[in-house]
């Protein structure tokens, strides 16, 4: 698509939206940064990093987002340059909310003054910590799922709870595993010494670094609550399968004396009792049947006491 630029107090932002092959050539061309950034780019590496370098500083940020279809959170991976004078940022497509940051800073010359006018750190950081703050409403989805999920094992159990609970699980962990290293990341930052970094600007990645701390901290109590709900789901699934087992008993049981009848008498042995009589045979058959059934709900019951 291009790279697109914006210009404030001799501050640029260079934004690449859905970029092609073609776009990293140009910037090859036109930033000389190492080629280890672009071959980085071309590979779409998994992990957020940070590479210092001596007139510029290499980032990998992912962005917690939400897959439309699948509901399963994934990395929005935005690559960015910050230098003395310039900002890059590359998206492997269209990314909304970047997008939109940017097109309101290019209509709104007040705004991109006050974004870029601080210099390219600060406004990193106000374009980042944009991005991050419009990924929170994820946590308070996650919540609201850990919520209904509880009320769903306690009224509403069914077979379809546990491929939930998993779903759940997975964008939890897969969430903390997004953020941790960029904690890791914003800390290693505040210890890098740069002259485009000024002193006063690294209280604003603190600010940055608490967003982190907070999707971090909210993702380890709903940990803490799935891991909980797993158990008490493993434990109803068990004591389901106990009432089955013992319905399944009930059932052997009873017609184990009826087996046993039927065995004696389907020998056409002419010397057993009540041979000639049917309606005394299938008498037998009920009250041994009836007959083991209270003497096993007699065991049950004593068991239970």
């Amino acid at each position: 698509m291009g790279t697109k630029t914006i210009e404030a107090k001799g501050v640029n932002w260079h934004h690449v939206s859905g970029v092609a092959e073609k776009d990293l050539k140009a910037l090859q061309e036109k930033f000389k940064f190492h080629h280890l950034d672009y071959e980085d780019i071309r590979n779409e590496s998994p992990i957020s990093k940070m590479d210092a370098y001596k007139h510029y500083i290499f980032f990998l940020f992912h962005v917690p987002s939400v897959h439309e279809t699948s509901g399963n959170i994934y990395g929005e991976p935005v690559y960015v340059f910050l230098s003395t004078e310039d900002l890059v940022t590359v998206t492997y497509k269209p990314f909304q909310e970047l997008d939109a940051y940017f097109e309101r800073m290019s209509q709104n010359a007040k705004f991109r003054s006050v974004v870029l006018g601080k210099g390219t750190s600060f406004a990193m950081y106000r374009i980042i910590s944009h991005l991050f703050h419009g990924s929170l409403h994820i946590i308070g989805k996650l919540t609201q799922e850990v919520n209904r999920l509880e009320e769903s094992i306690e009224h509403n159990h069914d077979k379809r709870l546990t491929v939930d609970l998993g779903h759940a699980r997975r964008n939890v962990l897969f969430l903390r595993h997004l953020v941790d290293p960029q904690r890791s990341m914003l800390l290693s930052l505040r210890h890098t010494t740069r002259s485009f970094i000024p002193e006063d600007i690294l209280v604003y990645f603190d600010d940055l670094h608490d967003i982190l701390d907070t999707i971090w901290l909210s993702t380890d109590n709903l940990k803490l609550l799935i891991d909980g709900l797993f158990d008490v789901n493993e434990a109803l699934i068990s004591h389901k399968t106990n009432q089955i087992i013992t319905i399944l008993t009930f059932l052997s049981a009873a017609l184990m004396v009826p087996t046993l009848i039927a065995g004696f008498y389907g020998m056409n042995a002419s010397w057993l009792p009540f041979v000639e009589s049917p309606k005394v045979i299938t008498l037998l058959y009920v009250l041994g049947m009836l007959g083991m059934v209270f003497v096993l709900m007699g065991i049950v019951r004593r068991k239970r006491l």
